[in-house]
């Protein structure tokens, strides 16, 4: 892969009233660790995502030892970056207990977004994510669910008006949202948080061919991961994607994807090609 341009050149796109970098980090299962070294690996991923720009970070009690994690790694860098978590429980109690234990695994008083997971008890959850916006302790508040036959109650949910972010999967395969979700995002002014970019990683690890990447060259692009985020990265109305890795120089190579601008045209569809023809 050619040199990584300076991290001031990762594009930066609107999500609700912030400004977040087009590439982010996911940490579903790569941040659910607990021994020493692995933990020391997590903090070397956490120093690449500050040096490569990719400082969106997304978590969820959902993840286990996700947010501890995160917090721990941080190492006084929580200036630097932009935290997202997710309340995923029944009860309004239990949902107060959750959601003050995610600041304190944290190890911060603002949380930048806090989404509702998988729309788990939202007509609880939303109220109490509300007030703590409004004391200025969340930037943005938001849904979030994988399965594209929630999307229509998501949409109830996004006319409302009371959310800034919703969180759903998009990549070449899953593409539900496109059609009536990612319009009324647009409309509504609301950001798009893309999970599972690469799929749950077969999108690149399930090649029956090589891709042909030589035409994206000249674009920054080298791996074919790098293609797919660019790939999504060109529909303007997604804010942020957030692949997740266990690997720092993963960070460095997802970072190249939101440095390249949107793909033109003829090469958005050349990777749709080779999809077809590769997966």
């Amino acid at each position: 892969m050619g040199s990584l341009r300076k991290k001031e050149n990762m594009e930066h796109r609107n999500l609700a009233n912030l400004k977040v970098p087009v590439v982010g980090m996911g940490t579903s299962r790569t941040f659910d660790v607990s021994s020493d070294s692995d933990i020391a690996v997590r903090s070397k991923i956490i120093n690449s995502c500050a040096t490569s720009g990719v400082t969106f970070i997304d978590s969820s009690p959902m993840y286990g030892e996700s947010e501890r994690v995160v917090g721990l790694s941080l190492h006084g860098q929580r200036h630097s970056f932009q935290l997202a978590t997710k309340v995923w429980c029944t009860g309004r109690e239990q949902g107060i207990v959750q959601i003050d234990r995610s600041f304190q695994l944290f190890q911060t008083d603002h949380i930048d977004v806090f989404q509702v997971h998988n729309l788990v008890d939202w007509r609880t959850h939303l109220p109490a994510l509300e007030r703590l916006k409004e004391e200025g302790r969340v930037g943005v508040v938001g849904i979030t669910h994988y399965i594209t036959s929630a999307y229509p109650e998501m949409m109830e949910i996004m006319r409302t008006g009371r959310i800034g972010a919703v969180q759903v999967p998009y990549n070449l395969w899953e593409r539900d949202c496109e059609s009536r979700l990612l319009p009324l995002a647009e409309e509504m002014g609301i950001g798009v948080i893309v999970m599972r970019p690469l799929g749950r990683g077969e999108l690149v690890t399930g090649l029956k061919h090589q891709p042909d990447l030589a035409p994206l060259a000249g674009h920054g692009i080298h791996t074919w991961a790098q293609a797919i985020l660019a790939w999504i990265l060109s529909d303007h109305r997604v804010s942020v994607v957030i692949p997740a890795s266990s690997r720092p120089e993963r960070i460095v190579e997802n970072a190249a994807a939101g440095q390249c601008g949107p793909l033109p045209q003829e090469l958005w569809a050349h990777v749709s090609r080779e999809a077809e023809r590769c997966l």
